[in-house]
């Protein structure tokens, strides 16, 4: 598991990604489920968070975003049907609930309002890239928890980079139609998110690229490289 200091000095409790070596933590389509809760536990507890008060969505690759409260504790932690509905961002400002995003390729994109207290934790693949899932979480917090932007920090974890994720001729020209950043097929999901990010107001000099490359890097599950059930689980607690 890795640890991110650059969110944690700031008084954030927790925030942290599993490596392989910490174990499947994706509960969807899999047939040891037992497994994947051991997996799980284990994360949570060497990062000091309550495993069965972990939040997780049914990711769907969309843009939804969603306020967590006490009231979510549990959700999705030990069934991955009982999680967030059809949702891939978690905000919260309840202190001590740990949040959970899982991912094999797609961005885990950690923002924290250390001022406010008020932090979320996205989904950001290709669809939900796509769809400014960052800046549509960006704008909760300010619209919900009135922050500001200025005061935003945000740090972009392990997940396919622009070395390794090449794309149909279709879906290339699409991304550059958006504006986003394509390099002849391969996609920059890790920019596009910084330009998005940006563009929400955040400064791009509280913005962070962890630059680690799930497909290549060979210490994170991708589902490019072939892990088709496994998966990386983002964990982000005040």
């Amino acid at each position: 598991m890795i640890r991110f200091p650059q969110l944690e000095s700031l008084g954030v409790a927790v925030a942290a990604f599993s490596e392989k070596s910490d174990g499947n933590c994706g509960l969807r389509g899999v047939s040891n489920a037992a497994g994947v809760l051991a997996s799980r536990r284990a994360v949570c507890r060497a990062c000091g968070a309550d495993e069965g008060r972990l939040v997780c969505a049914q990711q769907v690759h969309s843009p939804n975003v969603a306020w967590v409260t006490a009231d979510n504790a549990g959700a999705g932690a030990t069934v991955w049907e009982t999680g967030l509905d059809a949702t891939d961002g978690l905000l919260t400002q309840e202190l001590g609930l740990p949040l959970g995003i899982l991912v094999a390729d797609c961005v885990p994109l950690y923002i924290v309002d250390p001022r406010r207290r008020v932090a979320g934790l996205a989904h950001a693949g290709r669809e939900g890239t796509r769809a400014d899932i960052a800046g549509r979480a960006v704008a909760e917090l300010v619209l919900t928890a009135g922050a500001n932007p200025d005061d935003l920090v945000a740090l972009i974890g392990p997940s396919a980079g622009p070395c390794c994720y090449e794309v149909s001729p279709e879906i290339a020209a699409g991304f550059a139609e958006a504006g986003l950043p394509v390099r002849g097929r391969r996609l920059d999901l890790w920019e596009a998110n910084v330009q998005q990010l940006a563009d929400a107001g955040v400064p791009r000099n509280q913005i962070a690229v962890v630059g680690a490359c799930t497909i290549c890097d060979g210490r994170f599950y991708s589902y490019r490289a072939g892990d088709t059930t496994e998966r990386n689980l983002a964990v982000l607690m005040l």
